[in-house]
C-alpha cells in the first residue's frame, strides 16, 4: 500500500502529532550554573590588574551552565513592554500584570530618551500623541537606514505600526510596507512585513488589501515557535504578529499560548525584554575570552561542545538554540572560538561554517547578516574574514575581497559605521581584529592594512575623554564597554600612555561582585538597544589580558570557617564539580525542576559532581551533616522528589556516552536525545524513553517504557552492569552474576525505581542492532465521539498475540481549555509504511470505526526513538505546572470500563473557561516484556496490556480555583477507574496522594525490596515520601 498523502484537515493533527500536545512533558528553560571558584590571590599579589582581573573571573564563572551555555538574561525594555500591555488590554486578561507593565512605564518616562518617550505616552497617555506623530518620530530614527541593511523604509513602517497598536496613530498609504518578495528572506523579515501589512489594511478600513494566504501564512510562522517562549527568541517580532493576529483573528488559540509564554519573560521590573536568550552567540565570545585565562580554561571544552552541537543544518549558527534563522554574525563567532579550542576536533564543523559563510558574500566582497542577496554589512564581513583566515589559500581570495570591502568602508577619520552596535569602538575593535587576521594571507594588501589600523588608532586616541575612558561616541560620557573595547586595540596598537589611562579608567568601573555594569551597545531592531550584561564583562575580561600579564590561577584552598554542622565550604573544597549556594546568581535558575508546583523548594545546596570520587564526597557530607539528600538526573520527577530542602545532588553533569560492540557505557546524567545520537553514530539502538531530555538514571532504574517497548522491552532489561555509590560511601559495580548480596542489589534497580538504594553514576547496556533497520512514525485519529470504543478496541489489538511486537504506540486524548482534543493512536513501527498499513488496518477493524486520519512518516532512529520533534526537542520550552496519576491496564478493557473512562475524558470538554489542559495516556505494554516474568526484575507489570496515566497542567499564573478544578478532576477520573483497573500504578510517574503505593509501583515485589534496603541504606540516607523503606529485620 502506498504511503497515503495528508489530507488539508489533517495539517492542524499532523502539526499537533509533530510538535506535541503533551505540554508537561517538556524541558523547563532553566540554566545551570557553575559555581563561584574560591580562587585566593596569590600571596604578595598587590597588582590591581590581576587582583580586578581574579574578581572579574570568578563572577563570570557563574555565568557558565554544566552544559557549557553562558546564563544571562536580556534586560526588559519600553517597546516590548509596551507593546504587551497593549495586547493584555485589548484581550482584557490579566489585570495584575498590566499594573505591573503600566508602573514600569511611568517610572522609565522620567529618564526616557525621545524615542522610549514617545512610545510610553502613545501607551499610557494616546490623547497627548499629536496628529503628526509620524513626522515627530522620523527625526528619532534619522540616520537609521544605514544601519538597517537597507530596509529603512520597513523600519518607518513598523514604527508607526507601533505607535497605531500603542495610541491610535493614523496610518496612510505611505505606511503599508510592499507585499513580501518572493525571493528568501529572514524569518524576522517574513513577520515583520506580514504583520505590518494586515494591521495597515485593518488600521486603514481595507482589509481585501492582503489576502487570506498572507494571513494564514503569519499564523502558520508564528505556530512554528520550536518550543520557544518568544518565537525565534525575539519578543518585538512576536508582539507585533500577535497583534496583527489580535486585529484580524481575535480569539485565536495562539494568542493565548503566546501570552502564557510572554509572562514568563518578565524580567524583576515587570519588563519584557527583547530577546529570551543569545547563548549560542554569548557562548562563543564568553569561550574566545576564556581561553588564555588559566581560571576560566577548563570551562571552555564543555562550552565548545555546546556551541559545536548547536551548528545548523545549512553550516551556520543562529545566535540562540531553537531558533531557526542563521546569522553570518553568530557563525563567525562559533568558528572563531571553535578554531582557538581546537581546530582539529572541530575541523567538520569549521569546513561547514566556511561553506555557509562563503555561499552568503556578495560580489563586492561583502557579507550580509542573514541571507545571501541582503545588503552587506560591516560587521558581518569583518567578521567573516576572521573566520575564514584561519583557512588559508582555500579561501584566499574571498577574504582578499572581504578584506577590500572593510578597508573601503572605513572614513577618512579613522572610524567606520556601527550597525549592530551603537558604539565606534565596538566596529573599530572588529575591523582593526579582521585586517590583522588577513595580513598573513595572498592578495592582501599590506600597505593599506597597516595604514588604516593606524588611522583607526588614532581615531580613538584622538577621541579618548579626559577620564581615560570613552563613550559611545565623542559626544558621550565614558562606559566600561566602550572604554574596554577601545582599550583592546589601544593596548596592543596605541601609546602606552594612553593604554595605562584607559586601564585606570576601567578599573574604577568595576563593582563590587567583580562586574562591570554599563550601559547597552547591542541594537536590535536597529537602532533600538537592548542589554545583556555579561558582555561588558566579557570585553572588559580581553581587555585587562592586554593591559597586563594575568596573574597565574593560585591552587584553590579551604576557608577558615568556624564549626558548624554543614561546613558547606569544606564540601565544595573537596570536590571538583561545582557546588551552587543560594547567595549565587545562577542558583535562582538551577534549583528550579521542570514542574512549577516545586518553585517554592529551595535547597540549601546543589552539587554537579565532576566524577564518581565527587558523588562519594556528597553521600559521606550527607551522612555525616545529617543533611536532607535529593538525588536528581533529568529535574522530571512528577511528585517533585528530585529536589528538597538539603543538598541536591545533580547527576546531570555526569554525561559521558561511549558504544561500541554491543555495548553501551552512559553516565547517569546523559539524556535521552543524547544517547539516542550517540547510539545511531553506531548503528545500535535501546528502549530509553522517549522525551528528550529526560535523564537516563531515572527512566531505566523505573523501569522505562518508550517507542520500542513492544520489540525490545523495558530499558532496564537491557542493563549489563550498574556504578552505585551506596549510603556507606563505597563504590559498587553490581551486575546480575555479582556475589551476593551485590547481584541483589543489580535486581532491585531493574524496574524498582531511582533514589531508593544509592546514587547511580553510570549504566551499562547490552544494545540492540539497527544498521539495517528503517522506522516509521504514524499516527490516527477518531471521531471525537468515537472515544470509547477507540480505547476498548486499542487495548484489545495490542493485546492480540497476533499485533506483530514491530509496533508500539499508545492512546492518547486530550483536552486544551476545554477545547477536546480527538482520540488518536501515535506510535512507532520498526519496518516501512508499506508494511505498516496492514497492521494498522488491522487496529481498525478492532475499533470497529472508520479512521478520520491516518498519517504515516519515515524517520531515522533518533527521531523514533526520542521524538525529539514533537517533544520539542529545544531546551527553552515553557516551564508548567503538572499533576498525574496512574493505573495499570491488566486486561483489555471491557465497554464498560472504557465507557467510563471516556465519560472522564468528555468532563474534561466541557471545562471551558478553566485554563490548563488535561487528558490521558495509555503507554502500550506487551510484547518482549511479557518475556520476562514478574519477579525477574523489581518491575512487576510484566504481563499487562499498558500504563494509563492522566494528567492536568496549568502554569503559574493559573487562577487557584482553576487548579483546583483540574486536581479535582484527576482525583475522581483515578475513583472511577479504580474498581474496573484495581490496585497499580507507574513508579516514573509517582502520585504524592497515592496511599497504597508500595503495592501499587511494586506489588509481590516489594518485600524483597525491603530487605535489600535494610542491607544497602538501614538508615534511610536516600529517602522521600515514597521511597522503599528497610525492612524490619535485615537479612543476616
Amino acid at each position: 500500500m502506498p504511503t497515503r498523502p495528508i489530507p488539508a484537515r489533517g495539517i492542524e493533527r499532523v502539526r499537533t502529532f509533530l510538535y506535541g500536545a503533551v505540554a508537561w512533558q517538556y524541558e523547563s528553560g532553566r540554566y545551570r550554573a557553575a559555581a563561584l571558584p574560591r580562587q585566593p590571590m596569590p600571596a604578595g599579589v598587590v597588582d590591581p590588574v590581576a587582583s580586578a582581573t581574579v574578581r572579574l573571573e570568578r563572577r563570570l564563572a557563574l555565568a557558565v551552565a554544566p552544559g557549557g551555555t553562558v546564563a544571562d538574561r536580556c534586560a526588559g525594555r519600553v517597546l516590548e513592554s509596551a507593546l504587551f500591555l497593549s495586547l493584555l488590554r485589548a484581550r482584557r486578561s490579566h489585570p495584575d500584570v498590566q499594573q505591573e507593565l503600566t508602573v514600569y512605564l511611568d517610572r522609565q518616562r522620567a529618564h526616557a530618551d525621545p524615542l522610549d518617550a514617545l512610545l510610553i505616552d502613545a501607551c499610557l497617555r494616546p490623547h497627548t500623541l499629536p496628529a503628526d506623530a509620524a513626522d515627530a518620530a522620523r527625526p528619532l530614527t534619522v540616520g537609521s537606514d544605514a544601519g538597517v541593511g537597507g530596509r529603512g523604509r520597513l523600519k518607518r513602517s513598523m514604527l508607526h505600526a507601533v505607535l497605531h497598536v500603542l495610541g491610535g496613530l493614523r496610518l496612510s498609504k505611505q505606511d503599508s510596507p510592499a507585499a513580501a518578495p518572493t525571493g528568501a528572506q529572514s524569518t524576522y523579515t517574513s513577520v515583520h512585513v506580514l504583520a505590518v501589512r494586515i494591521l495597515h489594511s485593518e488600521a486603514t478600513g481595507k482589509p481585501h488589501t492582503v489576502s487570506t494566504g498572507e494571513r494564514f501564512h503569519l499564523a502558520d510562522l508564528l505556530d512554528d515557535a520550536a518550543g520557544r517562549l518568544l518565537w525565534e527568541a525575539s519578543a518585538t517580532t512576536h508582539l507585533l504578529g500577535l497583534h496583527a493576529l489580535q486585529t484580524s483573528r481575535a480569539g485565536h488559540p495562539l494568542i493565548e499560548q503566546a501570552v502564557t509564554g510572554l509572562l514568563h519573560t518578565l524580567d524583576a521590573r515587570g519588563a519584557v525584554p527583547f530577546l529570551d536568550s543569545q547563548d549560542v552567540w554569548l557562548s562563543a565570545v564568553a569561550g574566545l575570552a576564556f581561553l588564555d585565562r588559566p581560571a576560566l580554561r577548563p570551562y571552555t571544552a564543555r562550552m565548545g561542545e555546546f556551541v559545536a552541537a548547536r551548528q545548523a543544518g545549512d553550516g551556520g549558527w543562529p545566535f540562540a538554540g531553537g531558533v531557526r534563522q542563521t546569522d553570518v554574525d553568530t557563525a563567525a563567532r562559533c568558528m572563531e572560538f571553535l578554531h582557538a579550542l581546537d581546530a582539529h576536533r572541530y575541523r567538520p564543523h569549521l569546513q561547514r561554517g566556511a561553506a555557509y559563510l562563503a555561499a552568503t558574500a556578495s560580489p563586492d566582497g561583502g557579507f550580509p547578516t542573514w541571507l545571501e542577496g541582503d545588503d552587506p554589512d560591516l560587521d558581518m564581513t569583518a567578521g567573516a574574514v576572521i573566520a575564514l583566515a584561519p583557512h588559508g589559500v582555500q579561501h584566499a581570495p574571498l577574504v582578499a575581497a572581504a578584506t577590500g570591502f572593510v578597508l573601503d568602508a572605513q572614513h577618512p577619520d579613522g572610524s567606520w559605521t556601527p550597525s549592530w552596535t551603537l558604539s565606534e569602538s565596538s566596529v573599530i575593535l572588529r575591523a582593526v581584529d579582521a585586517l590583522n587576521a588577513a595580513r598573513p594571507l595572498p592578495g592582501i594588501d599590506h600597505g593599506r592594512i597597516t595604514a588604516a589600523i593606524a588611522r583607526a588608532v588614532a581615531r580613538l586616541t584622538a577621541t579618548q575623554q579626559p577620564d581615560g575612558g570613552w563613550g559611545r561616541t565623542p559626544d558621550h560620557d565614558s562606559d566600561a564597554l566602550s572604554t574596554a573595547q577601545a582599550l583592546n586595540v589601544i593596548a596592543r596598537y596605541g601609546p602606552p600612555h594612553a593604554a595605562a589611562a584607559a586601564t585606570a579608567y576601567l578599573l574604577t568601573r568595576q563593582d563590587e561582585a567583580g562586574c562591570f555594569p554599563a550601559p547597552p551597545d547591542q541594537v536590535g531592531p536597529r537602532p533600538l538597544p537592548f542589554d545583556f550584561p555579561v558582555l561588558a564583562d566579557l570585553h572588559a575580561l580581553a581587555a585587562l589580558r592586554h593591559s597586563r600579564l594575568p596573574v597565574p590561577a593560585a591552587r584553590r584552598t579551604p576557608r577558615r570557617t568556624a564549626a558548624n554542622p554543614t561546613s558547606w565550604s569544606a564540601l565544595e573544597s573537596s570536590i571538583r564539580g561545582v557546588l551552587l549556594r543560594p547567595e549565587q546568581a545562577a542558583y535562582e535558575q538551577a534549583r528550579l525542576l521542570v514542574n512549577q508546583r516545586f518553585d517554592t523548594i529551595r535547597p540549601q545546596a546543589i552539587a554537579y559532581p565532576a566524577d564518581t570520587g565527587d558523588v562519594v564526597e556528597c553521600v559521606n557530607f550527607a551522612r555525616a551533616s545529617r543533611i536532607p539528600l535529593a538525588l536528581r538526573s533529568g529535574g522530571h520527577s512528577y511528585a517533585g522528589y528530585s529536589t528538597g530542602t538539603g543538598l541536591v545532588l545533580d547527576v546531570g553533569s555526569l554525561n559521558t556516552c561511549a558504544v561500541g560492540g554491543g555495548r553501551a557505557l552512559f553516565g547517569s546524567g546523559v539524556k535521552g536525545l543524547q544517547a539516542h545520537l550517540a547510539l545511531a553514530t553506531a548503528g545500535a539502538g535501546l528502549p530509553l524513553g522517549r522525551c528528550p531530555t529526560i535523564g537516563l538514571a531515572g527512566v531505566t532504574l523505573g523501569g522505562g517504557l518508550s517507542a520500542f517497548t513492544r520489540a525490545w522491552g523495558l530499558a532496564c532489561d537491557h542493563l549489563s552492569a550498574i556504578e552505585i555509590v551506596t549510603a556507606d560511601g563505597r563504590i559498587r559495580r553490581v551486575h546480575p552474576d555479582a556475589a551476593s548480596p551485590d547481584a541483589d542489589l543489580f535486581w532491585a534497580l531493574c524496574g524498582g525505581g531511582g533514589g531508593n538504594f544509592g546514587v547511580v553514576t553510570s549504566l551499562e547496556f547490552t544494545t540492540e542492532d539497527i544498521r539495517d533497520l528503517g522506522f516509521t512514525r504514524f499516527m490516527v485519529t477518531w471521531p471525537a465521539t468515537a472515544a470509547a470504543t477507540v480505547i476498548q478496541g486499542w487495548t484489545a489489538w495490542n493485546a492480540d498475540p497476533s499485533t506483530p511486537r514491530t509496533v508500539t504506540c499508545a492512546f492518547e486524548q486530550l483536552s486544551d481549555f476545554g477545547m477536546p482534543g480527538v482520540p488518536s493512536v501515535t506510535g512507532t513501527f520498526i519496518g516501512a509504511p508499506d508494511d505498516l498499513h496492514p497492521v494498522l488496518d488491522r487496529l481498525i477493524a478492532a475499533v470497529g470505526r472508520p479512521e478520520t486520519d491516518r498519517v504515516t512518516i519515515p524517520c531515522d532512529y533518533p527521531r523514533a526513538a526520542s521524538e525529539a520533534d514533537r517533544w520539542g526537542g529545544g531546551t527553552w520550552g515553557p516551564r508548567v505546572a503538572f499533576a498525574a496519576k496512574s493505573h495499570i491496564v491488566r486486561h483489555p478493557l471491557s465497554l464498560a470500563s472504557a465507557t467510563d473512562m471516556a465519560a472522564a475524558l468528555d468532563q474534561l470538554h466541557h471545562f471551558s473557561g478553566i485554563t490548563g489542559a488535561g487528558g490521558l495516556l495509555i503507554d502500550a505494554l506487551g510484547g518482549a516484556v511479557d518475556d520476562r516474568p514478574a519477579h525477574a526484575t523489581a518491575f512487576p507489570h510484566r504481563s499487562a496490556v499498558g500504563v494509563v496515566q492522566y494528567h492536568s497542567y496549568w502554569h503559574q499564573h493559573t487562577d487557584p480555583a482553576h487548579v483546583e478544578r483540574r486536581l479535582t478532576w484527576l482525583r475522581d477520573v483515578h475513583t472511577t477507574m479504580q474498581p474496573h483497573l484495581g490496585t497499580g500504578g507507574y513508579t516514573n510517574g509517582m502520585d504524592p496522594e497515592l496511599t497504597d503505593w508500595p503495592a501499587a509501583y511494586h506489588g509481590a515485589n516489594y518485600p524483597r525490596m525491603q530487605r535489600i534496603k535494610a542491607t544497602y541504606d538501614p538508615d534511610q540516607l536516600f529517602t522521600f515520601p515514597q521511597a522503599v523503606t528497610p525492612a524490619t529485620t535485615p537479612p543476616p
